[in-house]
C-alpha cells in the first residue's frame, strides 16, 4: 500500500525523557486537567505502558500512551498539539493502535473520552469504536462523565 504524502512525513516513536517538556506543553495547552510531568516520566518507567510520541517533519505534533490489560488495549491518553489539529494524526495514531492491538493478539482496544468531546468521539466512532458505557462524574476538573468505547478486533 502506497504511503500518503502526509504519512511519509509522520513517525512514532517511543517516548523518551528528552520528548517530556514538549509532550507536557501539548498537554498543558490541550487539557483543563493535565497530566503532570512525573506522570509522563512514569509511564516510560511502567512496564505495562507503551507511550509514544507523533512527530511530523521532525517536530513533536502529538502522543499517544497505551496501556497492557492482557487481552486488550487501552489508549490511557492521546493528544494532537492545538496547532496540528485536523490533519488526520489523531486518526493515524488511533490507526497505529489497532497495528499494535493485533501485533500483540489482543482483543481489543478500550478509551474514555469525555461526554463533550464530541470530535474526538466522532474520531473514534468512524474508526469502529462503540460506546458501551458511561462513567459518572469522571473528571475530577468539572464532574463531566466519561463515554466508555471498545473496537473489537
Amino acid at each position: 500500500m502506497q504511503k500518503s504524502d502526509l504519512e511519509k512525513r509522520i513517525k512514532l516513536i517511543p517516548l523518551k525523557n528528552e520528548h517530556i517538556d514538549e509532550v507536557y506543553e501539548i498537554e498543558r495547552l490541550s487539557y483543563s486537567n493535565p497530566w503532570t510531568k512525573f506522570g509522563f516520566y512514569a509511564e516510560i518507567r511502567n512496564p505495562f505502558s507503551m507511550p509514544y510520541v507523533l512527530t511530523l517533519d521532525e517536530k513533536i505534533a502529538g502522543y499517544i500512551v497505551l496501556w497492557d490489560y492482557g487481552e486488550s488495549l487501552h489508549i490511557a491518553n492521546i493528544t494532537v498539539h492545538p496547532d496540528f489539529r485536523r490533519m488526520g494524526l489523531g486518526r493515524y495514531m488511533i490507526r497505529f493502535a489497532k497495528e499494535k492491538a493485533r501485533e500483540l493478539g489482543m482483543k481489543a482496544i478500550t478509551l474514555e473520552v469525555r461526554k463533550s468531546n464530541e470530535s474526538a468521539r466522532r474520531l473514534y466512532e468512524s474508526e469502529g469504536f462503540v460506546a458501551i458505557g458511561v462513567i459518572k462524574g469522571y473528571y475530577p476538573d468539572n464532574h463531566e462523565d466519561a463515554v466508555v468505547y471498545k473496537y473489537e478486533m
